[in-house]
């Protein structure tokens, strides 16, 4: 927007925003001489405004307002340096040239940083948290790499070898593993490094989509297969032409719709409900679930075929306990990612850590996931401390509160996740844990992520 064109009071409007800003701005004409300063100049640099407007560098340095200064702020290219000052503080300075249409400089914009204040939160962070810089940079460097998928143990590595071995390939692949362990992960890392990397990912999630609609979800429908259908719709499958589809939770998959399933996958065709006409699928199947298939094939849950047809290529993920040599790693990734998206400074202590690293963690990475954001947004002090960590980390959690009151909302949450966790260990099936807790499936898949199960 041309500055010329704004009204009077939208001008005023501007200009008090840009005076309550947080980060100084300052603007200086074509001889470095300031113009302008707004109220966070004052409160990086310790000087009033006044002593500062009007004065180019070497006048504030004749004067003794600064240590040293440099002509090169006004270069013609934009320009960061760091500036000292007589108060005793270390002010960052990026300083950028305004052009008219013409092409002339006719002033210089500066960003106005404290410097002094950075570097001693960086000491105290240190002075707190025994933590090597050059190993944080190291983990940063790792983080980058992996691209979410954190973890440098043996399993973790032979886990990632083995999918390097088979991403570019159009075998079908079975993933394996405990609730929150990153099979999602592994499978969109099979996708990206597939020659379909450019065509579909589709996800369908076999516990979450009520088994009255899972058929027409899967396969689609023709206008008029029953009431309700109104126009044609494509099914999942059929939108992943050309892609890759994960069967999440496929041990919940209803045993009718399981050789249905096995048919598409053997001819590579499909057929919408109320269709009369196959339609021609070009698909790489992947399937993932925490359930034992071969017992539920013993138990009559599960088709024998069917789970011959997905084992090709079975992959395995470890739980969280069984490589707690990647948790700091994790906790580290977390904390960055987090305190980026939050605007925070969190880091924790190193009793805090190895209570981490300690934990069981039914919950796998997930549920290490959503304690690290639980800490980052609810912790008062950039100290992330021991009684900022959630109850479940204390070793004694009493089943009804005597000496302290809790809130009940914390209780509640605390009975409905140990009723949850016994009833998926005693049914071994969502939908039945469901029916005996006497709430809908939707409800419990809904509650189990809530808690990172």
């Amino acid at each position: 927007m041309d500055i010329v064109k704004i009204k009077p009071v939208e001008l005023d409007t501007l200009l008090e925003a840009v005076d309550q800003s947080y980060e100084g701005l300052l603007l200086s004409d074509i001889d470095g001489r300031i113009l302008y300063a707004n109220q966070a100049v004052e409160k990086i640099s310790g000087f009033k405004n006044e002593e500062i407007i009007g004065k180019t560098p070497k006048e504030m340095e004749e004067n003794g307002l600064i240590i040293s200064q440099s002509m090169k702020i006004l270069s013609k290219d934009p320009l960061t340096i760091s500036q000292m000052l007589s108060t005793g503080r270390e002010v960052f300075i990026t300083s950028k040239p305004v052009y008219d249409k013409n092409g002339r400089v006719i002033c210089y914009i500066a960003n106005y940083q404290n410097l002094t204040m950075l570097n001693q939160l960086h000491k105290e962070h240190h002075k707190y948290i025994d933590i090597n810089y050059t190993e944080l940079q190291q983990l940063r460097s790792q983080f980058l790499q992996t691209e979410d998928w954190i973890g440098n143990s043996y399993k973790m590595r032979a886990l990632k070898d083995r999918v390097r071995k088979v991403a570019n390939t159009d075998a079908i692949v079975l993933i394996m593993g405990e609730s929150g362990v990153g099979k999602e992960v592994v499978s969109k890392n099979i996708h990206k490094n597939s020659n379909r990397k450019d065509h579909p990912y589709i996800q369908i999630n076999c516990a979450a989509i009520p088994e009255a609609l899972i058929e027409s979800e899967l396969f689609g429908y023709e206008k008029g297969a029953f009431t309700g259908a109104m126009v044609t719709k494509p099914g999942l499958l059929e939108a992943a032409n050309g892609g890759t589809i994960l069967l999440d939770e496929i041990g919940e998959m209803p045993l009718h719709l399981q050789a249905k399933l096995l048919r598409v996958i053997q001819t590579k065709e499909i057929m919408r409900v109320g269709g009369t006409k196959a339609i021609q699928l070009d698909v790489r199947f992947l399937a993932a679930t925490n359930r034992d298939l071969e017992n539920l094939v013993i138990e009559g849950k599960f088709r024998e075929d069917l789970y011959y047809r997905l084992n090709v290529i079975p992959i395995h993920i470890p739980p969280l306990k069984e490589r707690k040599e990647d948790i700091i790693l994790l906790i580290q990734y977390f904390l960055s990612k987090f305190n980026n998206k939050y605007s925070k400074k969190k880091l924790p202590s190193k009793q805090v850590e190895q209570m981490l690293v300690n934990y069981h963690w039914p919950g796998n990475v997930r549920q290490l996931e959503n304690t690290i954001e639980h800490l980052v947004i609810l912790t008062e002090d950039d100290l992330i401390t021991s009684s900022s960590l959630p109850r479940e980390f204390s070793k004694d959690i009493p089943d009804q509160p005597t000496k302290e009151v809790i809130p009940l909302k914390q209780l509640r949450e605390n009975t409905e996740i140990k009723m949850i966790r016994f009833a998926l260990s005693k049914y071994k099936s969502i939908r039945e844990a469901a029916k005996h807790l006497d709430v809908d499936h939707s409800t419990l898949v809904r509650k189990m992520k809530k808690y990172g199960m």
